[in-house]
């Protein structure tokens, strides 16, 4: 049976983790698969359609949720609350490399449009640029900081630099791997971009998540300490 602290962790890795992430995942798989349009304006216009329903309702409560347990657990669990606070800092700050290598691809008209700009658009439904962009900026650094939290609470920390460094880039994989082949990116490219700009919007996508995955596992193993190594299994079977 779950004790508190487990359970907190369980629901913080899914309000923190797998909510944000979803938001852009299922709202443009209900366009591309379900309504069967895969890419161009109205992609976008259909993917609010469940966008919006899914920010109200399942988004914003969350994220309340998220912010209930972070204040709950720095008095009651301050293990916990230390692996949700480096994972969302290390994932927010690991975007900004990220950014930098995603901005270049954009400029070079080697990826189909600013991931941002389309997240705001798809959650706001408006086209003005005040309306759709800070809502879009929120969301993409949400979904980086998501990744960092998913990767704390899951894996803990490491013995050495170099392997919380190697597991943080082998995770950050495995998003690229979602990104090439899953919503909204692979219906609207091909899988790894293949009708789009091959091998370029791969090669950068790629190249982006690496640098996401280093600077996450530099700032982790820095800030999260050699005494946060355990897994998630043993981390939800420490009582303490």
């Amino acid at each position: 049976m779950l004790n508190k602290k487990s359970f907190l962790s369980l629901l913080a890795l899914f309000t923190g983790g797998f909510v944000p992430i979803n938001l852009i995942v299922l709202s443009f798989g209900y366009a591309q698969y379900f309504k069967g349009i895969t890419m161009g304006p109205k992609v976008i216009k259909t993917a609010h359609e469940f966008g919006e329903p899914y920010m109200l309702f399942v988004y914003i409560p969350s994220m309340l949720i998220l912010t209930w347990i972070i204040f709950y657990s720095k008095k009651n669990f301050p293990d916990l609350y230390k692996r949700i606070v480096v994972g969302l800092l290390a994932g927010a700050i690991a975007t900004i490399g990220l950014d930098w290598l995603r901005q270049m691809g954009v400029i070079a008209s080697w990826l189909p449009g600013d991931t941002p700009e389309m997240f705001g658009k798809m959650v706001t439904g408006s086209s003005d640029f005040n309306s759709y962009y800070w809502i879009g900026q929120l969301i993409h650094f949400m979904n980086g900081a998501s990744f960092g939290l998913i990767f704390t609470l899951v894996f803990g920390n490491f013995i050495s630099y170099n392997k919380t460094v190697l597991w943080a880039i082998g995770w950050m994989l495995i998003m690229e791997l979602g990104m090439m082949t899953g919503p909204p990116m692979g219906p609207m490219v091909g899988l790894f971009g293949i009708k789009y700009m091959w091998p370029q919007l791969f090669l950068i996508t790629l190249a982006a998540h690496i640098v996401h995955g280093t600077i996450l596992g530099l700032l982790v193993h820095h800030w999260l300490g050699i005494n946060h190594t355990k897994w998630l299994i043993p981390f939800l079977k420490d009582k303490s």
